[in-house]
C-alpha cells in the first residue's frame, strides 16, 4: 500500500473517530473562547464556513494545511470592533518553502489573534447589592494566541498540516498560559470541489490561579464548491468537544474582477438570540491582487460587530498584474504615435514572457487557490 493512499485512509479513519467521540463528550465550561471568533472579513463574511478555502493567509488559523497549497508570500492583518468596546485584532504571514521542480509544496506560516477589552472602571458591590465605583482607577483583560504552523502536499489532491499555540490571558494583575495544537487536511476532488478537515484547540487547560478550564477542542468538516469563476458556494459541520454541534455556509458572487459580493450563516451564534443573530454579508475589493474587505454580523441585542481587513500577496502574480497595466499604458501610447504593431516591440516580448512564467507558476496551485484569496 502506497504512502498517499495510506495516508488517505489514516485521515478518514481519524475524522470519522473523533467525530464520534466528540459528539457524545459531556458538556463543561471552557477557556479561551475566544478563539471560536472568526478571523478575517473574507471567512466571517461567508458565516466562517472556510475550513475548505484556507489556501492563503488564513490557513494558519483556519486549517494549516492551506499552507501546502500556496501561491506566493502572503500577509494578512483584521481589526474588528467587538461587543462593547472589545476589540480583536490578527496578524499572520505565510510563505512558501518549495523548490523549483519539486513534486511535494510546502509552506510555514505565524499568525497572532488579540482580544482585548480596553480600560474598565473598578467596581465594588456594596452590602445592598449597590455597585461602589469610589475605588477608583481602572484594569483591563485580553486574550491572546501565538501561532506558528507547517502545510505540505501529499501527492496532487492531498495536504496535510500542523499549528502549535501559545495562549495567554490575563485579567488585571493575573495571568494564565496554554499550549495547543491544529491539525488539518485539505483535499483537492477535481477542479471544482475541495474537502477539508480540522481538529482544533486539542491542549493543556487555561488555568488562572488553581482552577482551568478546557479549550474549545471542536472538529471542522467541509467542502467548497466553485462551479463557475463568478460564484462560489462553502459549508461545514462543527463537532464540539462538549457536545454541541452547528452548521456553517456560505455564498460568494464576484460579478466584476474587483468586487467580491458574500453572505454567510452559521447556527453556533443563535442560542437566546434572535435568528437574524446568525446572519452575516460583506464584501472584497481586489486591487493589483491585493485584498480589501469588510464584514457586518449582527448579534441581536448585544449588538454588532464590524470587520476591516487586507489580503496582500506578494510575487509574480501581483507583479504580472501590474506589468500588464503597464502594457496597456505603452500600447496606448504606441498607438497615439501611430505604430500600432506594438506586439513587435522589444518591451511587449519581455513582458509577454514575465506573463507567460507566471502563468506557469500560478498554473502550479490548486484552481481553489482563485476562491480562497477572495
Amino acid at each position: 500500500m502506497g504512502v498517499k493512499k495510506l495516508s488517505t485512509i489514516l485521515l478518514l479513519f481519524l475524522s470519522f473517530y473523533l467525530a464520534n467521540r466528540l459528539s457524545w463528550a459531556s458538556s463543561g465550561t471552557e477557556g479561551a473562547a475566544f478563539l471560536d471568533i472568526p478571523v478575517g472579513a473574507g471567512p466571517a463574511a461567508l458565516g466562517a464556513a472556510y475550513t475548505a478555502l484556507a489556501t492563503n493567509a488564513y490557513a494558519p488559523t483556519w486549517n494549516p494545511a492551506g499552507l501546502g497549497r500556496l501561491s506566493g508570500t502572503e500577509m494578512s492583518a483584521q481589526h474588528l470592533s467587538y461587543l462593547d468596546s472589545m476589540n480583536y485584532e490578527y496578524l499572520s504571514v505565510v510563505h512558501p518553502l518549495s523548490k523549483e521542480g519539486s513534486e511535494t509544496q510546502r509552506g510555514i506560516g505565524f499568525s497572532m489573534q488579540y482580544l482585548g477589552s480596553g480600560d474598565i472602571t473598578r467596581t465594588d458591590i456594596n452590602s445592598d447589592g449597590t455597585q461602589n465605583t469610589a475605588i477608583g482607577g481602572t484594569f483591563s483583560s485580553h486574550y491572546a494566541a501565538y501561532n506558528l504552523s507547517y502545510g505540505q502536499t501529499l501527492g496532487e489532491k492531498l495536504s496535510v498540516g500542523v499549528t502549535g499555540k501559545l495562549i495567554n490571558a490575563g485579567i488585571d494583575n493575573v495571568s494564565a498560559n496554554a499550549y495547543a495544537a491544529d491539525l488539518g487536511a485539505l483535499y483537492k476532488a477535481n477542479e471544482k470541489v475541495q474537502l477539508g478537515a480540522s481538529l482544533v484547540n486539542m491542549g493543556t487547560p487555561l488555568k488562572f490561579i488553581s482552577e482551568g478550564d478546557s479549550l474549545p477542542m471542536a472538529l471542522k468538516i467541509g467542502a467548497a464548491y466553485q462551479p463557475t469563476h463568478a460564484l462560489l458556494l462553502s459549508g461545514e459541520g462543527v463537532y464540539e468537544k462538549n457536545g454541541l454541534a452547528s452548521f456553517h455556509a456560505g455564498t460568494e458572487w464576484r460579478p466584476m474582477e474587483m468586487v467580491s459580493l458574500r453572505a454567510g450563516y452559521r447556527t453556533d451564534t443563535l442560542d437566546g438570540l434572535s435568528p437574524l443573530a446568525g446572519f452575516s454579508t460583506g464584501l472584497g475589493l481586489h486591487v493589483w491582487g491585493q485584498e480589501f474587505a469588510y464584514a457586518w454580523t449582527p448579534y441581536g441585542d448585544l449588538g454588532d460587530t464590524q470587520y476591516f481587513s487586507l489580503l496582500i500577496h506578494f510575487g509574480t502574480a501581483a507583479e504580472a498584474r501590474r506589468n500588464l497595466i503597464q502594457y496597456q499604458t505603452i500600447k496606448m501610447h504606441r498607438m497615439v504615435q501611430g505604430t500600432p504593431n506594438a506586439a513587435t516591440e522589444p518591451e511587449y516580448e519581455q513582458l509577454m514572457q514575465l506573463l507567460s512564467d507566471d502563468d506557469s507558476h500560478v498554473a502550479e496551485a490548486p484552481k481553489a487557490t482563485d476562491s480562497a484569496e477572495r
